[in-house]
């Protein structure tokens, strides 16, 4: 929605862990970098906690990366429910050191009646491709209770 997007942009380089968000994604603490309808980008400090035993970013953290991002892009698409993730495939094609920063990029590929397909990837600063993924998603009609957060925002302003 052009509200989340506004937000979103208005919010450009702060750290999520401030914003009225999930838990997760407060963990994750991206910093958005860019919202249009239907798009985003984050990016993310790559923390120790998020290393596989040999130092470099952990497949599983990489997952979280794209489908937190995903969900965050989600957000723009102005649906009155929340989207769940039901399908996640992910490609593994490079490495990363978790001392470094990446930058996550969703989109919304195809809008069903139920359906929503995204693709997200992740790229090292110097722009090397880490890892792709394809999503589908399932619209519902809960609203959790950050986007409730998100209206008391906006009805303080």
């Amino acid at each position: 929605s052009q509200r989340m997007i506004k937000l979103f942009n208005d919010l450009k380089g702060k750290e999520m862990k401030n914003f009225p968000a999930p838990p997760f994604s407060k963990f994750l603490n991206g910093r958005i970098m860019h919202a249009e309808r239907g798009k985003v980008e984050i990016e993310f400090e790559l923390r120790p906690e998020f290393a596989n035993p040999t130092g470099l970013l952990h497949g599983g953290m990489q997952c979280a990366l794209m489908d937190d991002t995903i969900g965050v892009m989600t957000t723009t698409l102005g649906y009155q429910g929340f989207l769940i993730t039901i399908d996640f495939h992910v490609d593994y094609l490079s490495k990363v050191k978790v001392d470094e920063k990446v930058k996550v990029m969703a989109k919304m590929v195809r809008e069903g009646r139920n359906i929503v397909h995204a693709v997200a990837e992740i790229y090292d600063l110097n722009g090397k491709l880490i890892a792709t993924s394809n999503s589908n998603l399932l619209k519902t009609g809960f609203t959790p209770d950050f986007v409730k957060n998100v209206d008391k925002l906006e009805d303080s302003d």
